[in-house]
């Protein structure tokens, strides 16, 4: 019999909101169930970005939560302004340069010495073997880091995101030192972890090169959602929309419809709940079909549960650059459990594109693309006005967080044993 004793290091934890805490939350209630003793480690009065205090009753009580005190600078040097990368404001890129460059790998930096301190104690304590860090932020990976050095314990290093190669560290004005850095402890971090895991596939493939012993788990969702019929033909859009994501062609093609079809501009809703950038709120295309578009600030979950299942068109956008395919968003699979056409923005060859296509449930279009995008919307009126459905998912039970956890649980014994 193995030990199973579990600790959990992850900055995102109720009553975080958002879908950066729901892998983690879940992962750990499924690993409950599979007989793990699970303790998490995490942040005490963080400064979260979106607040969901009904999280907090969904924690399995058998987990034992930690919260340990973090310093973190004020809001304003810690809030994504890269839509504002090349703004006249001296001021803004000062701002910018500083994150880019002062903190290091982000600005929760100054946890790593305290928690790396705490969960050595903790861990020779309480005969922990096995330990999981989950980024971002990154710095709970130097934590790890820094705690596998103390211990020698097992250490499964979580990636949801690249490191040296996150998207956001592409716009930011940081130095040829700062990103060599970067690249230097993610390979660090992937040498001396036991095992890796992440989200996506080419993510795996190329931390494999580096770390033979790596995974893909991707996000998931917790169950199906009961769908609802409702009077309008809805497009929504749920979580962050970063100006980089702005799918600008569908708010052109939505216009041009609208003008050509009466009926379509009458049954057309779209609601955009979440956090938006104020270049997509400002996007002069949108404010073109004005009375159709709807902004919402974020829900909690189980109130976003009873909207979406409204929805008869869900929007995902990826990141618009050329070279960024690794990033899978979590509401992909959020989407997955209500069973509705996903409309998605996306570099063709991305992991984005390739589970949809694998899934059946969407269908993918590059940024640049009007003509597709247009017949294809029209296509999907085409089916609500009709009453018919011709939506066919294949295999989405598997993205289920109980079924993925039984991945999680194969790693964790292999990695111990």
């Amino acid at each position: 019999m193995i030990n199973n004793k579990l600790l959990i290091i992850s900055y995102y934890w109720p009553p975080s909101g958002g879908s950066g805490v729901q892998r983690w939350l879940n992962f750990s209630n499924s690993l409950i169930k599979k007989g793990w003793d699970v303790t998490v480690f995490t942040a005490k009065n963080a400064k979260y970005p979106i607040v969901d205090n009904r999280l907090s009753y969904t924690i399995d009580k058998s987990i034992k939560v930690f919260k340990i005190s973090i310093l973190e600078p004020p809001s304003f040097l810690k809030k994504d302004n890269t839509v504002n990368i090349n703004s006249s404001s001296i001021f803004k890129r000062i701002i910018l340069w500083i994150r880019a460059n002062i903190f290091f790998p982000d600005s929760r930096m100054f946890w790593i010495k305290k928690v790396s301190k705490q969960a050595t104690v903790y861990i020779k304590k309480n005969n922990i073997n096995c330990l999981i860090t989950t980024a971002p932020p990154f710095s709970t990976h130097l934590t790890g880091l820094n705690i596998k050095n103390n211990t020698g314990i097992k250490w499964i290093s979580d990636f949801r995101d690249p490191w040296s190669d996150f998207f956001q560290f592409k716009l930011l004005p940081m130095s040829a030192f700062q990103r060599k850095r970067h690249v230097e402890y993610e390979k660090k971090c992937l040498k001396s972890a036991d095992a890796i895991i992440t989200t996506s596939p080419s993510l795996t493939k190329k931390y494999s090169l580096i770390n033979s012993n790596s995974h893909t788990i991707t996000n998931g969702f917790k169950s199906f959602i009961e769908t609802k019929n409702t009077s309008s033909f809805l497009i929504m859009y749920t979580g962050v929309m970063k100006s980089i994501q702005n799918p600008k062609n569908l708010w052109v093609v939505l216009n041009e419809i609208c003008l050509e079809n009466k009926t379509f501009f009458n049954d057309l809703s779209v609601r955009l709940i979440g956090d938006f950038d104020k270049e997509i709120v400002n996007d002069n295309n949108i404010k073109l079909i004005g009375s159709k578009v709807e902004f919402e600030k974020y829900l909690e979950n189980d109130k976003l549960d009873i909207e979406i299942s409204k929805a008869n068109v869900l929007l995902l956008s990826s990141v618009n650059i050329d070279s960024v395919n690794n990033i899978i968003p979590g509401k992909l699979f959020y989407y997955f459990s209500v069973k509705r056409p996903i409309l998605a923005f996306s570099n063709l060859n991305s992991d984005v594109s390739e589970i949809i296509k694998k899934t059946k449930t969407g269908r993918v279009f590059e940024y640049s693309n009007k003509i597709d995008l247009k017949n294809h919307i029209l296509e999907l009126y085409s089916d609500y006005k009709a009453g018919k459905n011709n939506f066919k998912p294949d295999g989405i039970s598997d993205y289920t967080f109980d079924k993925l956890s039984e991945t999680v649980d194969e790693i964790l014994k292999k990695t111990i044993n």
